[in-house]
């Protein structure tokens, strides 16, 4: 190989790890706002859980009693 081929080559793979670790970090990144994000609601889904509960309790209440 020449010295112009060996300097492309070199030039491409440095251009393609760099956009390699752009891509790891950037995974990285979502994956610990997703993650920390989820944990951060854990406490409102279950008041929201709670809350779907009580409200499909008191809709078959409704139901039960006849009053539709």
């Amino acid at each position: 190989m020449n010295a112009k081929k060996t300097a492309k080559l070199k030039a491409r793979s440095n251009q393609l790890a760099r956009r390699g670790q752009a891509m790891v970090e950037y995974s990285l990144v979502s994956h610990f706002l997703l993650v920390g994000g989820a944990l951060a609601m854990m406490p409102v889904m279950s008041k929201l859980y709670g809350a779907f509960s009580q409200f499909y309790a008191g809709v078959f209440f409704i139901l039960n009693n006849g009053a539709i």
